[in-house]
């Protein structure tokens, strides 16, 4: 339920890729906190207003906004119907990425089309978006804005170039812009999460042999022995959106069960 004692209340947030998993999960614990979120939806109209309608029913208040924010004139259009309903958006929350669908992601092999699909999803649209909403928050000398790359943000992984490049960069863009921001109050800080239980990692272990062996595989790859939750990222999001994190910029923050806590990992 929405609650005047929120964290976040008072606050406008605009999530993007939030019709399901990390964003899904981030869209709804905001609006739980308190504040008015835009959830933001490329393609799948239909995943966005079941997210918006649970937040109404529980009393909140949302808007979906839909847009490929690859394309200039659609990021346009979004931010102009998140100001039109909301005012100035306070919190930005890009959680858009996608990989190639090639089984092999490699410098040898991969097509100028699926680098420029990947980077300009994962990187490029994060940039142009952030354009258009930095201005009101260095007027109002305030604002947060949170990135989710992912522990390929933090080290390599055999065939996924595109993906490790593009997420690398999403947490050296996110420190860089905290330098950038911070005299005007904007903080600026990143998610890299490990493997989490969302509708994509379901669908990649449903095209395994053995989907079971598969998880259990993932889940002994963290510390923690476990796969996590959606929520489990949400709750640093809102740290991140929060007065809790006001003096703290620049900073990539796995949530990942200890998996990067070793470069060595037994997989049994």
């Amino acid at each position: 339920m929405a609650h005047s004692e929120g964290q976040l209340t008072g606050k406008k947030a605009l999530i993007t890729g939030a019709g399901v998993g990390i964003g899904k999960a981030i869209a709804l614990r905001f609006a739980q906190e308190g504040a008015q979120v835009a959830v933001h939806v490329n393609r799948s109209l239909e995943n966005g207003l079941r997210v918006v309608d649970e937040i109404q029913q529980s009393k909140g208040k949302a808007i979906l906004v839909q847009g490929d924010l690859t394309k200039q004139q659609e990021i346009k259009s979004v931010v102009e119907k998140v100001t039109k309903e909301f005012g100035d958006t306070d919190i930005l929350v890009y959680n858009s990425g996608i990989g190639t669908q090639r089984s092999t992601d490699m410098v040898h092999t991969i097509t100028e089309e699926d680098w420029d699909a990947v980077l300009s999803v994962n990187l490029k649209a994060f940039v142009f978006l952030s354009q258009l909403l930095l201005p009101a928050m260095i007027q109002a000398r305030k604002g947060s804005i949170i990135t989710i790359s992912s522990i390929r943000g933090l080290l390599g992984n055999p065939v996924l170039a595109s993906y490790c490049a593009s997420k690398g960069g999403m947490v050296l863009l996110t420190k860089q812009m905290a330098l950038d921001y911070a005299k005007y109050n904007i903080r600026v800080n990143c998610i890299c999460p490990g493997f989490v239980d969302t509708e994509m990692f379901q669908f990649y272990l449903g095209k395994q042999p053995d989907p079971e062996a598969s998880r259990r595989v993932f889940a002994n790859m963290a510390a923690m022995n476990r796969i996590g939750q959606p929520e489990e990222i949400a709750a640093s999001a809102v740290f991140f959106a929060s007065d809790a994190s006001s003096f703290v910029t620049g900073v990539a923050l796995p949530v990942d069960g200890g998996y990067t806590a070793s470069g060595v990992r037994e997989i049994q």
